[in-house]
């Protein structure tokens, strides 16, 4: 058990930490936006890209992950520090596709480092599959909270080029390190003769009506979150507040507790039933943040924090129930396409409706994916 921790817990909690800092893209957009005087449009393609190569990186190398997931940690690691370089440069010689093939770099590799350590939690601490994966994406939603204060200090203390380079040694160091730690369990491996074949997990996964209701739930909570976090910075000093450091790491609380405490609660009370807590948390974060009263606000954007975390942590356990462990890699990492999806349609919406509209809009979205969802995936059977 100590092997286990040491492993596979302790890199399956660290390398994602390091990958959450894509999260906090609105603390130096504003930056972003006078350094290569552009629009806010402009600037938030790169958030968008980031998200949208996140979720299709995951999904093109699942396959590879269930293989060899340590492989590819170390891949994810180079990819999210040559990224990071990239916008270093790209600031310091003002060309902009630059940025944006640097936020395509970053995307790939966060989606790829994402789901390495996933199938190894679930496999090693199978009778706790909810807090298992909890761990990996508690580490992603962690990776917000301890990286805000350090760009904000950044952002003072140096320019923009530099907290990029930084910021780039920083994360491969630390992601250096746990690649080194991570240990997979090759019991926990596919092969190429063990891997189920691609024909058969579309017929037989992906085309299922109860699949597709759980990716089309995942895609709209994300679009959901994805809206609200790309501006979410924005918002605070909208409603008047100066602690924007404070107030971010507050969502990122809110964004772990959810990760932390609905897969832990979904080993308790079951897959499906933590999702309807999940969508129900999110459709009243919405209706808090129409009012627009600031302290409602407040409340609004930590309770869809929390609603957005909770999404990611127990998607894993629940698609290891309903589709098989022995392929999870593969098919959570085909979901993650939806994220990548919703990388797209979340900053698109909060772009085309620029007023409180917005909320509205958002809580509608939660409503159907809470429908279909109910609808369509099966009620758990005993583990």
């Amino acid at each position: 058990m100590k092997k286990a921790v040491l492993n596979i817990a302790i890199p399956g909690i660290l390398l994602p930490l390091s990958l959450g800092s894509v999260y906090n893209y609105s603390q130096y957009a504003k930056n972003l936006m006078e350094a290569f005087d552009i629009t806010k449009f402009q600037a938030d393609i790169g958030f968008t890209l980031i998200i949208f190569f996140l979720g299709m990186g995951a999904a093109a190398f699942g396959r590879f992950v269930e293989r060899n997931p340590k492989r590819m940690a170390i891949v994810s690691t180079i990819l999210f520090a040559v990224g990071m370089f990239m916008l270093s440069f790209s600031v310091y010689s003002k060309f902009l596709p630059l940025y944006y093939i640097g936020c395509s770099f970053m995307g790939c590799g966060t989606g790829i480092g994402y789901t390495s350590p996933i199938k190894q939690l679930l496999s090693t601490f199978a009778n706790h599959k909810g807090l298992a994966s909890g761990l990996a994406i508690t580490g992603f939603g962690l990776g917000k909270f301890v990286a805000s204060p350090l760009i904000e200090w950044l952002l003072v203390k140096f320019e923009l080029p530099l907290v990029f380079l930084f910021m780039g040694l920083i994360f491969l160091a630390f992601m250096s390190f746990s690649a080194f730690l991570f240990r997979p369990n090759p019991a926990f491996m596919s092969t190429k003769q063990t891997a189920i074949p691609y024909k058969t997990l579309v017929k037989e996964k992906f085309l299922t009506m109860e699949y597709i209701s759980i990716w089309f739930m995942f895609f709209i909570n994300i679009t959901c979150g994805l809206a609200l976090i790309s501006q979410e910075k924005g918002l605070f000093q909208a409603a008047g507040y100066t602690a924007i450091a404070m107030l971010m790491s507050a969502t990122a609380i809110a964004n772990v507790g959810g990760r932390f405490g609905m897969s832990t609660m979904s080993d308790k009370i079951g897959r499906k039933a933590a999702y309807h807590w999940v969508c129900s948390l999110g459709i009243l974060g919405a209706f808090l943040c129409y009012t627009q009263i600031p302290v409602l606000l407040i409340v609004g954007v930590l309770l869809c924090e929390f609603s957005y975390g909770g999404n990611f942590s127990c998607l894993p356990s629940l698609l290891a129930k309903k589709f098989g462990n022995n392929c999870v890699s593969t098919v959570h990492a085909m979901t993650l396409s939806g994220w990548g999806m919703a990388g797209i349609a979340g900053p698109v919406l909060a772009n085309i409706f620029t007023t409180d509209l917005l909320y509205l809009v958002l809580a509608l979205l939660y409503m159907i994916g809470f429908v279909g969802f109910t609808i369509f995936v099966k009620k758990d059977t005993p583990d």
